[in-house]
Order: structure tokens, then C-alpha cells, then sequence
């Protein structure tokens, strides 16, 4: 006792010390709405979010988060915190307000008024202190190729066209494409006016960027720019695109076989542009061939092809599917039923209806509940449980006959390992009992027909 508060009290001190250094402990993870720095500083599911634990997606299921934009968790709080909050609220369809600004809803460029219903009933389609006034009505009228394609001035003609980077830095081509400035010239058109990628910055800042590793601006588009954008996008991720092949990202090497597609299924090679199962090798190394017979390379994935397929399979060994039928394993023959393990010991042999079941005398002397228990006459599981048989381990569902393996004769109990063993060698409601136990029950069963 003395030794312990000694260590005690030198322990107390540095753990003090490792506390005020702000070392975490492993239980000291935060709850909902709890300060934290970093995901792991959160318990469970929670992230950090602006300093916060927040639990993902809790505020996009309410009410509000449709009709104010307040989607997204802050601690315990739902607040405006990204444009996509605005954008899918009613705030955006009917008035405009778009953008997240300043923890609100805002309209931040004409092109948030131009599809209100504000803007098409009172006219209410320009931009101003944060909100849409009436005004810029005629750059509403150019309508999706305003929203899509930066094609928003009214020109002298009653055309819309780009008439600067403004009309270009609002419309989905940019945010998409990176397609960001306005630029003279098109292929066969070179006094055409369009929205293209000019700068590398416009492409980083791009959707495509993110996700295709489109990130470099070239001849008036963004492109695949290096193995390092590759591999940083979200394709890399899902579909194995992680190397630079001309401008674009594809899998190539070993891209694709760090995927859960190539464990599972067996896309494994990267050939045009996609993982696919380029050998029946890669089926073969596959959880898929295993589980389900599909082991064979078709048409870029993996089927079941042959009989060998289903053979290997856990489906074959335990319900005997080992031949292949309409692209699934499937019972299509005695052999099958033969290989399985239930023909062995329950002596389920004889295919009916796509399953094995217990179809003859000669399926259950063939079985191991034959030689080790007597089990060696087919038995109707109704018919006996109804006379007070006990087929405990075989229920109604697990043959399509309702046929068992039971021991209904002494005979039959007097040739298994259970009498030579155990002594028991006598036949008594589906089971091999000892001679003790069959003359007790008898006993037993006499003196319940008593008359009272």
C-alpha cells in the first residue's frame, strides 16, 4: 500500500503535465456539439465541422432544410453553411437567394434571380444588396443557355450571347467545366462567342477537377494534367482512373487491383479507360468465384460459365448447386446432390424442385446417420411428429418432400455405431435408445393408457 502512494503520487503530477500540454486521452473523444480540431477528436459518426462534432445529414431530413437552406449540422445547431444548402431550398426556386453568404441565403449575381419565380412573375431578375430587384429582365429571357452555357446578354439582335467573363463565371460550364472566360472563335465558327477554359485556376476550381482529375486548362478545355491530379480524384477512388494516358486518367498497372470491385468481383485490368475482368485469372482470385461460381471472364466481368464454376463453390459442398444453369449455379442432377455434404450424412441425395432431399431407402443406408445413429428408413416428418416421432434437427422447410432419415426398426439401430458404443440398439420414436431407456418409456407409455 505504502509502494502505491508513492507511485500514485508521482504519476499525478505528469499526467497533469500531459494534460495541460493538451495531449488527448482515448476516452476524451467529443460528443454532438463538442469543440474539436479534427475528425478523431468526434465520438462515433460524428465529424468535425467549423470547430464542432456534427452528426452528418442530421439537419438535411428536417423540414427547414427544404424551406430555409439550414442543412447542414453544426454541433447542435442547423445552419447555412454552402451554396448547395441554398440552391435545393425554396428560397432559391422563389426568390432567388442561392448563395450561402454570411451564414444566410443570398442572391450574389443576376444568375440566381434569372431562374426565380420572382423573376418570372414580377419581373424581379437583377442582382442587389444581397437579394433580387426588379431589373434585368432581358437577360432573363435567354433562360437555360444563360444558366447552362454563359450565354446571357441580349444583343442588338434579340440574340443571347457571351458578352464577358461575368456571363461566363455564373453559368454551369464554368462551375462544371471550368469553361470560365469568354473567348472569339470555334471550330468552323470563328466568329462564334463562347464560355472556354483559359486559366488552370478556373480548372482546379472545377467540378471536373474533382472529380475526373481535370485540371489543367488546354486549347480551351480542362484535361487531365498529371499522375498527382489523377490520383487525387474521386474516380481514382471508385473506378481505379488514377494515371495520366494522354490528357485523360485511366487505370493502368495496378490501379485497378487496389479496388474492392477487383476482390470482390474481379475487375482487376484496366483496358479502355475501365477496370474490367480481363482474365478468367482475375475471376478466379475473386471473393465472387467463391461465393457464387462466377469464375469465368465474359464480356469484361466475371459469370458462371461452366459446371466447374459452381464445384468449388460453399453452395455446392452445402446444398449441392454444382451445375451451371441460366448463368447460376443450381440442383439439376443426382451427381450433384451427391457431392454435397447432406447426402453424406443426412442422405438428402435425390434432386426435387431445385433441392436435395431424402428421396429412397437407399439414400439414408448410403448416410453416415445410417452407420452412426441407425437413421436408415425414409420417414414423412408430419406423419411421425404426429404419432410423437422427435426429427428434431430437420424442420418442415428443409426438404420439399418433408422426408427424413429415421430409425424405425431394431434392426436398423442394431447395426450403427450408436449400439456397438453405447448400447443403444433399440427403436424408439425415430431414435436408437438403450435397452433401460426403451423399457422405461414403454413402461411409461402404459401407464398413461391406464383408464383414470
Amino acid at each position: 500500500m505504502f509502494l502505491w502512494r508513492r507511485v500514485a503520487s508521482h504519476a499525478a503530477p505528469l499526467w497533469t503535465a500531459l494534460l495541460a500540454i493538451g495531449l488527448p486521452a482515448c476516452f476524451s473523444r467529443g460528443e454532438q456539439g463538442d469543440v474539436c480540431e479534427k475528425r478523431l477528436d468526434c465520438r462515433g459518426e460524428l465529424q468535425c465541422y467549423r470547430g464542432r462534432c456534427s452528426l452528418p445529414d442530421l439537419c438535411r431530413r428536417s423540414p427547414s432544410c427544404a424551406k430555409r437552406g439550414v442543412c447542414t449540422a453544426w454541433g447542435h445547431d442547423c445552419v447555412v453553411a454552402e451554396d448547395r444548402d441554398c440552391l435545393y431550398s425554396d428560397l432559391c426556386a422563389e426568390r432567388g437567394l442561392c448563395r450561402a453568404v454570411d451564414g444566410a441565403c443570398a442572391a450574389t449575381a443576376d444568375h440566381d434571380c434569372h431562374g426565380s419565380l420572382a423573376c418570372r412573375d414580377t419581373g424581379a431578375c437583377r442582382s442587389q444588396d444581397g437579394r433580387c430587384v426588379v431589373g434585368g429582365h432581358g437577360r432573363a429571357r435567354c433562360g437555360e443557355a444563360c444558366d447552362a452555357f454563359g450565354r446571357c446578354t441580349v444583343d442588338a439582335s434579340g440574340a443571347c450571347t457571351v458578352a464577358s467573363d461575368a456571363d461566363c463565371a455564373t453559368a454551369l460550364v464554368c462551375r462544371r467545366d471550368g469553361r470560365c472566360a469568354r473567348s472569339q472563335g470555334l471550330p468552323g465558327d470563328p466568329t462564334a462567342v463562347a464560355c472556354s477554359a483559359q486559366r488552370d485556376a478556373d480548372c482546379q476550381a472545377s467540378e471536373h477537377c474533382a472529380l475526373l482529375g481535370f485540371c489543367r486548362a488546354l486549347r480551351g478545355q480542362c484535361v487531365a494534367g498529371s499522375d498527382a491530379w489523377c490520383a487525387a480524384s474521386e474516380r481514382c477512388r471508385s473506378a481505379g482512373q488514377c494515371s495520366l494516358v494522354g490528357d485523360r486518367c485511366e487505370p493502368v498497372g495496378a490501379d485497378c487491383r487496389r479496388l474492392p470491385q477487383c476482390q470482390n468481383s474481379g475487375l482487376c485490368t484496366g483496358i479502355g479507360g475501365r477496370c474490367v475482368a480481363g482474365s478468367t485469372a482475375d475471376c478466379e482470385q475473386s471473393r465472387g468465384c467463391a461465393s457464387t461460381g462466377a469464375c469465368t471472364a465474359q464480356d469484361g466481368g466475371c459469370a458462371v460459365a461452366f459446371d466447374e464454376d459452381c464445384q468449388a463453390t460453399a453452395g455446392c459442398a452445402l446444398a449441392g448447386q454444382c451445375s451451371v444453369r441460366d448463368g447460376h449455379c443450381a440442383v439439376t442432377r443426382r451427381e450433384d446432390c451427391e457431392r454435397s455434404n447432406p447426402c453424406h450424412t443426412v442422405g438428402r441425395c435425390t434432386p426435387r424442385d431445385g433441392r436435395c432431399v431424402v428421396g429412397s431407402h437407399a439414400d439414408c443406408r448410403a448416410s453416415l446417420a445410417c452407420a452412426l445413429h441407425g437413421k436408415c428408413r425414409p420417414v414423412s416428418v408430419w406423419a411421425e411428429r404426429m404419432v410423437g416421432w422427435q426429427v428434431p434437427e430437420v424442420g418442415l422447410a428443409d426438404g420439399a418432400t418433408g422426408t427424413v432419415c429415421g430409425a424405425r426398426t431394431h434392426a436398423d439401430c442394431r447395426q450403427s455405431e450408436a449400439c456397438a458404443a453405447e448400447g443403444r440398439c433399440r427403436a424408439w420414436q425415430g431414435q436408437c435408445v438403450t435397452r433401460e431407456m426403451y423399457r422405461a418409456r414403454r413402461l411409461q407409455l402404459d401407464a398413461d393408457d391406464l383408464p383414470l
